[in-house]
């Protein structure tokens, strides 16, 4: 798993979401209903940090 470095300049929640969804994917390859059952499973309030995340978008390295 790689993390963009520019996550430490967020809030800790966007980091958890990213953290999250890629654990997910060890467990779901694709971005459809299962990941999102997943994701509500184990972060309740993903789409709220996703949007966060995507309302300001990281740096490039």
């Amino acid at each position: 798993m790689w993390l963009n470095l520019e996550l430490v300049k967020k809030d800790k929640h966007c980091l958890e979401y990213v953290v999250v969804h890629e654990i997910v994917h060890l467990l779901e390859r694709h971005h459809g209903d299962r990941l999102v059952a997943l994701m509500n499973k184990f972060l309740p309030n993903w789409k709220f940090y996703k949007d966060e995340l995507n309302r300001s978008p990281l740096g490039s390295y």
